[in-house]
């Protein structure tokens, strides 16, 4: 008789105990072993069933981080496009004409204004170099500057040749998934 195939719900409550285990450093064999002691489920897990859970976990997670990671470039990029508003607003104002007073202090009157004359202004450079740097962020943030180039050096302190490699968001996460992967495999060849 075949093992009952498990709900929808069954499957989300399985995958979330199985990543939390999981993200904990659980090998497969006892996550399984934690599933299946639960007496209140009407199946068990197999090794291979983890495996297959933790394969959709690990697709989701990659999804999801990938959406998360453009979220939060917009939301960069979108304080930086306020920001940059903000500065060309005071770069402008401070171009304004300024307006000087002279006034005149009269003992039972008080102050009055005398004179007033009008001074032009050439703008605050402060707000263009804020200009400048909105620009500078955003086009690292967009990745549109050409990769910088750093020299690492070694215990003897001379350079250690070192290859240009230009990496996608997605190839990153891939990589860090799959050395985290191989580093729970080897553990878990070497677990009594």
């Amino acid at each position: 008789m075949a093992p009952p195939k498990r709900t929808s719900f069954q499957i989300d409550r399985d995958r979330r105990e199985i990543a939390d285990l999981y993200l904990k450093g659980h090998t497969q064999a006892e996550i399984a072993a934690y599933i299946n002691a639960d007496k209140n489920r009407a199946y068990t897990l197999s090794r291979q069933m983890i495996s297959y859970d933790l394969i959709a976990l690990r697709k989701l997670w990659l999804k999801s981080s990938l959406i998360d990671i453009d979220e939060m470039k917009a939301n960069e990029l979108a304080k930086i496009d306020h920001l940059e508003l903000e500065y060309w607003d005071a770069w402008k104002r401070s171009q304004d004409d300024a307006e000087e007073i002279k006034e005149l202090l009269v003992e039972d009157i008080g102050i009055i204004p005398v004179e007033r004359k009008l001074k032009g202004q050439a703008g605050d450079p402060r707000f263009l170099q804020g200009v400048q740097w909105c620009i500078e962020r955003r086009c690292k943030i967009l990745g549109v500057d050409a990769p910088s180039k750093a020299e690492i050096t070694g215990k003897g302190g001379g350079p250690i040749e070192t290859k240009d490699v230009s990496l996608t968001d997605e190839q990153r996460i891939a990589r860090v998934v799959a050395l985290a992967d191989a580093a729970r495999a080897k553990r878990d060849s070497t677990a009594p």
